[in-house]
């Protein structure tokens, strides 16, 4: 028989922590063989064998998720879906609109494939994922707010009319273009959220604190993000941001993580996925109220069950 203070903590747990998917690229190209030019998943919805890729990656975490009894956030495979990136790619106009209204469909079905709970279900989440317009902070002119906005109204919008429960700026390399999503989103009425990158010492492209950027977005939104978050970075290097802001009430703003394996410049698989879970969660001491934990770059299904293993013990 579970004691009260077992089914206490169970519901704490369903109450905190929020899984979220692996590095969907990395996974595409390593575990299921997929060729992905642009680094662009959003290609692979073109075809049965592709959309069946799809499905491949994202079915083990749904099962995870129903396994711990955790709440589950996936992304859609939309990084690279904006006008510069999908142009290289044949993809523009109503087909690019298009190739994200499939990718909320696609994650959608997945997670309405399990027999899940009804309470549990209602807490499984499609985000819209909004890369970034460039990788390289130095590539060219830098967008202001105001462009930003315009340029990725398109996109936010083709992934909240196809019912996008919430998008995400996602390896956003400045507050400019993380206030331009969170813009467009109000627009569009779909929440949204930013999640920031940084560099291999704890800092944005720009050279501004995480803080910092919090503190801009939010100011120039009223506030209108749904929260923060960092991704596309080691553990040790998110806590390297964190401390270089230790004290700063913008951290209270932060929802979570979604990391990489291995850290900036470093070749190879990265951390064992029990070490990446290890240092990921250990986050939790620098941003007590971060509840989301996923990855990115390098990891798959090991790393976020042994993420998921440390959620339901916790």
């Amino acid at each position: 028989m579970t004691s009260g203070a077992e089914a206490a903590g169970a519901a704490e747990r369903e109450r905190r922590w929020v899984l979220a998917d692996g590095g969907i690229e990395t996974a595409l190209d390593e575990r299921l063989g997929q060729v992905l030019p642009e680094f662009a998943a959003f290609v692979l919805l073109g075809s049965a064998e592709g959309r069946e890729a799809l499905r491949a990656y994202y079915r083990p975490f749904v099962e995870l998720a129903l396994e711990r009894g955790l709440p589950l956030v996936l992304d859609t495979p939309t990084w690279r879906a904006n006008p510069d990136w999908a142009a290289k790619l044949g993809a523009e106009g109503e087909a690019l609109a298009r190739a994200n209204r499939e990718a909320v469909a696609l994650v959608r079905a997945v997670l309405d494939e399990p027999g899940a709970p009804a309470e549990l279900r209602g807490r499984w989440l499609v985000n819209g994922c909004v890369g970034p317009r460039e990788d390289d902070y130095a590539a060219g002119a830098r967008m202001s707010p105001e462009e930003a906005e315009r340029y990725h109204a398109p996109q936010i919008r083709a992934l909240a009319e196809a019912g996008a429960d919430r998008v995400t700026s996602v390896t956003t390399l400045d507050a400019a273009e993380g206030i331009g999503v969170v813009r467009a989103a109000q627009r569009c009425g779909v929440p949204a959220a930013v999640s920031f990158t940084v560099d291999a010492g704890g800092l944005l492209a720009d050279g501004s604190t995480l803080a910092e950027a919090i503190a801009a977005v939010d100011a120039a939104t009223d506030g209108g993000a749904l929260g923060f978050l960092i991704n596309c970075a080691h553990p040790a290097e998110a806590a390297g941001a964190l401390r270089r802001c230790a004290g700063a009430g913008e951290l209270s703003r932060l929802l979570g993580f979604r990391l990489n394996a291995a850290r900036h410049g470093e070749d190879g698989p990265g951390d064992v996925p029990e070490a990446f879970a290890e240092g990921e969660l250990a986050l939790r001491e620098l941003a007590p109220r971060a509840t989301l934990f996923g990855g990115c770059c390098g990891t798959d299904v090991p790393h976020i069950a042994a993420l998921a293993a440390g959620l339901a013990a916790s």
